[in-house]
């Protein structure tokens, strides 16, 4: 599944720890949708959806109860 935004479509996770955020960002998408927050967001959030798919492909276990902002940092350091 998928919503539609004026940059294209905003496909629903394959891993299932962002869900919650895909129920968020479409929720708000009509109102949002436009602003530099919304398109931020949606960046953000394909970039995890990205990373995830990337580390499960190369066998990593992701810990959910880690807090986001620590996961984004060492990604962060990974790819600069």
């Amino acid at each position: 599944m998928y919503f539609d935004t004026k940059k294209g479509p905003v496909y629903e996770p394959e891993n299932q720890l962002l869900s919650n955020l895909y129920k968020v960002l479409e929720k708000h998408a009509p109102i949002l949708e436009g602003s530099r927050l919304f398109e931020d967001l949606v960046e953000v959030y394909e970039d995890l959806e990205m990373n995830l798919k990337e580390d499960s492909e190369d066998g990593k276990t992701i810990e959910i109860n880690k807090p986001i902002a620590t996961e984004l940092q060492r990604r962060e350091r990974i790819h600069a």
